[in-house]
């Protein structure tokens, strides 16, 4: 099973139809997509904002190419969360996701992502209250980290997520305070694994097909979430397997066309579009160097007119 990872700033509903499209038209398999982290403090929010961040909801929680989509929600405190949830199955969501992951100093200090990881009864507080009040048909799953700072954190942390009633667990297999810097430990994830009985997806350094074949033998893991490697081998979600790196780029560089045109259908300004693609292609080179020197060429483009000029010369 492969999953979509939230990115924030990055997979917004642009992202995910774009990838759920082109995986549908690959018939490559994707299960499903978490949105971007919607974050709940000392009051719920309203349907208005869930839908702005996720206009899936409106569409029964789905996207155009008919993937689930998980909202995301991030927060420290269970009743707004809970109420937020509920709102949202309610406009439609297809089911709840809770970020206790997200390791950025600013969400920390404000009691939320992974700050929680310290204090594994708070996520299994926040985790009991959401699952009673989202109906049992629709899934409520916890996205974590190994831990704040040690690794041996993973399997309290899991075992409290699956008491609050996770119907899945996604790990990134690093600390917070190792943020995306040391080689991901598949090891970890799958001790938490076998510590719980509910399924765990395993997440990080998923950046090529071998790495996902050795983060299953490692971890035990048979489901994965992707975020930084499709943006470096869309091949990973659209393209056949071992392709080769003349076939990677031309395959990149062509869902890029694309991606500028869902970007202009959506209503986002030139600056937006050159600005998100030069993200992309930064974001992608650290997952594969092969498109290193395409991000060189295209991070001083100014016009989308030359953005495309410079991909569709990649294509070639």
């Amino acid at each position: 099973m492969i999953a979509l990872a939230p990115m924030d700033g990055v997979t917004d509903h642009v992202y995910r139809a774009l990838f759920t499209s082109r995986a549908r038209r690959a018939r490559r398999a994707l299960s499903f997509c978490v949105s971007e982290f919607i974050r709940v403090t000392s009051h719920p929010l309203p349907g208005s904002v869930i839908a702005r961040h996720c206009p899936e909801v409106l569409r029964d929680g789905h996207t155009q190419a008919g993937v689930p989509v998980m909202v995301q929600l991030l927060g420290g405190q269970p009743e707004p969360i809970a109420r937020t949830a509920r709102t949202a199955i309610e406009l439609g969501a297809y089911g709840i996701d809770l970020n206790f992951g997200c390791p950025t100093k600013t969400v920390n200090r404000h009691d939320g992502g992974a700050s929680l990881l310290k204090a594994p009864e708070r996520i299994e507080a926040i985790v009991g209250l959401v699952r009673r009040v989202v109906p049992s048909d629709r899934p409520v799953s916890v996205k974590i980290r190994l831990g704040w700072e040690s690794h041996d954190e993973v399997v309290p942390i899991a075992q409290a997520a699956e008491r609050g009633g996770a119907s899945w667990l996604t790990i990134h297999g690093r600390t917070r305070l190792e943020l995306y810097g040391p080689p991901a430990d598949h090891h970890s994830i799958g001790r938490a694994r076998r510590a719980i009985s509910i399924p765990t997806i395993a997440n990080g350094d998923l950046n090529e097909g071998s790495s996902i074949t050795t983060c299953q033998a490692d971890s035990g893991c048979s489901a994965f979430m992707l975020g930084r490697g499709p943006m470096g081998r869309p091949s990973l979600l659209c393209g056949s397997e071992g392709q080769s790196a003349e076939a990677e780029r031309q395959l990149l560089a062509d869902v890029l066309l694309e991606y500028i045109d869902r970007l202009a259908t959506a209503g986002s300004s030139e600056d937006r579009q050159v600005s998100r693609v030069k993200q992309w292609l930064m974001l992608g080179s650290r997952a594969n160097p092969d498109v290193t020197p395409m991000f060189e060429r295209v991070k001083r483009i100014r016009t989308t007119a030359e953005l495309r000029a410079d991909l569709q010369g990649a294509q070639s």
